[in-house]
């Protein structure tokens, strides 16, 4: 396994201190950048390389999710390819973690669990198609409000899926991985890949995540 390039953004000196010590005790795990986020920007954000960003919930100018909304929209303008991202807050809360998904994390983490959980999360972030946490999450959620033009918008360009497309799209919506997708759809993974994407960027989404949210949002997820 490669090791994981992981940003500290935000926070409390001794809050990164106990952070590093824990991530960098782990192996496959290496942190490459230590800041307390003052005045940071998107492009300063994107140029550290990193694989998995843990940004502090709040910063001293911006929160955490204006600031990995706004880095997703450079790198969109700028054709880069942000790493993963996870919102750190101090106790665990099933609204902070949707929002952060809405944002274009992964998930939160959170000083209340420990820091053998911020590990386990941290390497979970391996695969950089990774949505556990909205898997997880969505059994448990309640309806989630949509803006009627953005649930129009959506429907409009989900109608423009070919047959295969719209297979590989049935079979996310019904949790499956993706070779389990690609079976159902009978064909490959990295169509199956290929056809999330395009799906994601129809809905100009950044993240997997947030197209599972979304597709929930839609009612089209059968739970």
């Amino acid at each position: 396994m490669a090791t994981l390039r992981v940003a500290l953004v935000g926070g409390t000196d001794a809050l990164r201190a106990a952070k590093r010590s824990a991530l960098e005790a782990t192996q496959g795990i290496q942190v490459i950048f230590d800041s307390d986020a003052f005045e940071i920007t998107p492009e300063q954000l994107l140029d550290v390389n990193f694989d998995v960003a843990i940004v502090e919930q709040r910063l001293s100018q911006q929160t955490a999710f204006e600031l990995i909304k706004a880095t997703h929209s450079l790198a969109r303008i700028s054709s880069g390819e942000p790493g993963l991202f996870l919102i750190s807050a101090q106790f665990d809360e099933t609204q902070l973690r949707v929002c952060a998904v809405e944002a274009g994390a992964v998930d939160s983490v959170f000083v209340s669990e420990g820091l053998d959980s911020l590990t386990q999360k941290v390497l979970r972030c391996a695969d950089p198609l990774t949505d556990f946490a909205i898997r997880e999450m969505l059994p448990a959620l309640e309806d989630l409000p949509m803006v009627s033009e953005r649930f129009q918008s959506s429907q409009v360009s989900l109608d423009t899926l070919d047959a295969n497309e719209a297979k590989v799209l049935e079979g996310f919506c019904r949790l499956k991985k993706d070779p389990d997708i690609a079976t159902h759809a009978q064909v490959s993974v990295a169509k199956v890949r290929a056809s999330l994407l395009k799906i994601q960027r129809l809905l100009l989404l950044d993240t997997r995540s947030q197209l599972l949210l979304r597709m929930y949002q839609l009612g089209a997820l059968t739970l």
